[in-house]
């Protein structure tokens, strides 16, 4: 029965990630004149600095012309005359001052919304600031970087738009992220509520990274399991980049032994795909210390870096109810949010590296039902999810689709044992999102 959910999730889910990697990229080929390229060798623009120059040229060629006469084109060679040559050197000229003048158009629009932004950034309190202001200077900073990406590359301001474009990219990100943020309101009621306030991060994101947040920046007390999703992230990153095949079998250390209900053994072998499954459906500490010594804390931690994550760090290995394993203990804690975890399962969900749909069947096949799979009903669909328990923290991250959009919800609550009460908070959510079809 697990085997036909898992089928017929996953086509959907996969076909889902290809639609929203697509509507990401802004394109604006048909918005841009095109220089043909029967022109291109008749006019040199070596000498061209500004738009300026352009105009001061097309007017040196139409005087031009204008003293040539108009000779019809050769029936034998097909060459034309001098006055031929020039129209179509003036053709170049006048769709080069189209891209131009668009081009600077485009420019200068970007710059006076950015200016604009920047002031309105400068009246907001950040203790007191709305979801409506908010909005205007991340709908302004998302203008601005649109603008920027549809100037062409053989534009002269092209460098000029590329430098704006990194820093507005920037400012567009912290402004989205504030935006949503201010949008957010119902999960601090939701978390008050449950009488656990301060000690609840929230973070849920659609497939198309537009998301909600309680405290989602905030490092839970401990990551507790949550942790080995991105190890797995790293493990199918690292089989992809040294060519790794994913049935290799390996040889679990007796070092890396601790308290485990999966189903691994020590001084036994495994394939590598079947070690990660135990990892992320069982939960198995064993094979996340396996794991970590394959893959490398330090191959771990950069590739973490290399996606953005600021937070999210492997640094010790885990250990069981008493037993440690005998290497890899570090004393220095795990850390992980749920901003970054949820964006990690985001990427999963849509397929966006190789090793995504590995990961995914693991977490399908999660079998501790308890968190989140008996939060949700009809019409949410569960789509696989992580748990992670410890003396420090109860948590988990979900994946939900809802009208044919995945959700990925990310709970976590700091010192308690209570899963009645975690179930609460996390049916509430969901039911959210049932209820505004969305957010």
């Amino acid at each position: 029965m697990r085997r036909l959910r898992w089928l017929l999730l996953v086509a959907p889910i996969s076909f889902l990630g290809v639609l929203t990697g697509g509507v990401l990229v802004h394109s604006y080929p048909a918005l841009t004149p095109v220089v043909e390229a029967s022109y291109d060798n008749t006019l040199d623009l070596d000498t061209v600095r500004s738009l300026e120059n352009l105009r001061q040229l097309r007017e040196q060629l139409i005087g031009q012309i204008a003293q040539q006469p108009q000779v019809l084109l050769s029936s034998s060679n097909g060459a034309g005359s001098s006055s031929s040559q020039l129209t179509q050197k003036l053709q170049a000229v006048e769709i080069r001052i189209q891209i131009e003048e668009m081009s600077k158009e485009r420019l200068d629009e970007a710059i006076a919304l950015a200016n604009d932004a920047r002031s309105l950034e400068r009246r907001l309190d950040p203790e007191e600031s709305t979801e409506a202001a908010e909005g205007s200077v991340y709908q302004r900073w998302d203008e601005a970087v649109a603008l920027l990406l549809g100037i062409p590359r053989e534009s002269l301001v092209y460098d000029q738009a590329l430098e704006e474009l990194e820093d507005y990219q920037a400012r567009l990100a912290i402004a989205a992220y504030r935006y949503d943020t201010a949008r957010s309101s119902f999960l601090e009621e939701i978390a008050e509520e449950s009488g656990y306030g301060s000690d609840v991060r929230i973070t849920v994101c659609s497939s198309q990274r537009e998301c909600r947040r309680y405290q989602g920046d905030v490092e839970p007390a401990s990551p507790a399991s949550l942790i080995k999703v991105p190890i797995a992230i790293a493990l199918m990153q690292k089989v992809e980049e040294d060519g790794i095949d994913i049935s290799e079998i390996i040889s679990i250390s007796r070092s890396n032994y601790t308290e485990d209900a999966a189903k691994i053994w020590v001084g036994a072998e495994y394939p590598l795909r079947q070690v990660n499954y135990q990892m992320l459906a069982y939960s198995s500490n064993i094979a996340t210390n396996e794991l970590i010594d394959y893959v490398g804390m330090d191959y771990i931690n950069q590739v973490m870096r290399d996606r953005g994550y600021r937070t999210t760090r492997v640094n010790t290995k885990l250990i069981g109810e008493s037993i440690a394993p005998s290497n890899g203990i570090t004393g220095v804690p795990n850390s992980i949010t749920t901003d970054e975890l949820t964006d990690m399962m985001v990427g999963i969900y849509n397929q966006e590296h190789p090793g995504d749909d590995v990961i995914l069947e693991s977490l399908v096949n999660q079998y501790d039902w308890d968190l989140g799979y008996s939060t949700v009903r009809q019409p949410a669909i569960w789509v696989g999810e992580k748990t992670g328990q410890n003396s420090k923290m109860l948590g988990a991250t979900m994946g939900v689709t809802l009208n044919g959009t995945i959700y990925v919800i990310t709970l976590t609550i700091d010192y308690t044992a209570n899963e009645p009460a975690y179930r609460a908070v996390m049916r509430s959510i969901v039911d959210h999102l049932i209820a505004n079809d969305g957010f």
